[in-house]
C-alpha cells in the first residue's frame, strides 16, 4: 500500500469516526469545534448531526472505492473530502475571536490536515508511478 492510499484510508477511517461522534452525540462532539456552550445549543445539534451524516457518506464512499481499487471514484470522493475540508477551514477561520481559542485551534489543525491529505490524494491516488 502506497503512502498516499494509506493516508486516503486513514482519512476516510477518520472521517466516518468523527461523523458518527457528530451524529449520535452532537453536544459533546461539538464543543471540540465550537466550544461547549454553542454545542449544547438545539440549533447547533441539528447541524452538528447534518455534519455528522454528511462525514460518513464521505468516508464510507471513499473507503468503498479504495477497498474496489476503483482509484476514479476514490480521488473524486476524496475531491469531496478536502473541498469539505477546506469550507470547514475557512468557516472556521472566519469566525475567528467568536469561537473559543482551544476548539478553534483543534478546529483548524485537524481541517488543515485533512485538506491537504484530501487534495493530495485526489490528485495522486493511482498516479504514483505515473
Amino acid at each position: 500500500m502506497t503512502v498516499i492510499r494509506t493516508l486516503a484510508t486513514a482519512l476516510a477511517v477518520n472521517r466516518v469516526a468523527f461523523g458518527m461522534s457528530f451524529l449520535g452525540a452532537p453536544a459533546r462532539a461539538g464543543r471540540l469545534w465550537i466550544g461547549r456552550s454553542a454545542a449544547r445549543r438545539p440549533e447547533s445539534r441539528v447541524f452538528a448531526r447534518a455534519l455528522g451524516a454528511r462525514d460518513i457518506a464521505l468516508g464510507l464512499g471513499a473507503l468503498r472505492a479504495l477497498r474496489e481499487g476503483d482509484d476514479a471514484a476514490a480521488r473524486a470522493w476524496l475531491a469531496g473530502h478536502a473541498l469539505s475540508d477546506g469550507a470547514d477551514l475557512v468557516a472556521t477561520l472566519a469566525a475567528g475571536r467568536e469561537l473559543p481559542a482551544g476548539p478553534a485551534a483543534f478546529a483548524v489543525a485537524v481541517a488543515g490536515a485533512s485538506t491537504a491529505i484530501g487534495a493530495a490524494a485526489a490528485m495522486k491516488l493511482g498516479r504514483e508511478g505515473e
